[in-house]
C-alpha cells in the first residue's frame, strides 16, 4: 500500500489523514468524518473504493477533490 511520501508529499502521519485498508482504518474514517463535517478532503485513487470514499464524505457535508492518473473515474 502506497504512503503520501511516494508521491513527493509529506505528512502521511498527520491527525486527519486516513487510510482505508481494514475495519480499524475504516472506523476511524467515520469518526474522523463525523468530526469534519462542512470541512474538505481529499481523496487519492478514482477505483471503486475512492468513489465510494468520496460518496460518503459528500453525504457527510464535505466537500472533496478526488486524485487520480487516469483521465476518468
Amino acid at each position: 500500500a502506497l504512503k503520501l511520501e511516494e508521491f513527493g508529499v509529506m505528512g502521511s502521519d498527520a491527525q486527519n489523514v486516513c487510510y482505508l485498508r481494514d475495519l480499524e482504518d475504516a472506523t476511524r474514517m467515520v469518526d474522523v468524518m463525523q468530526s469534519s463535517t462542512g470541512g474538505s478532503a481529499v481523496v487519492i485513487g478514482g477505483g471503486y473504493i475512492g468513489m465510494e470514499c468520496a460518496a460518503a464524505l459528500v453525504t457527510n457535508n464535505i466537500a472533496v477533490t478526488m486524485v487520480f492518473p487516469e483521465e476518468h473515474c
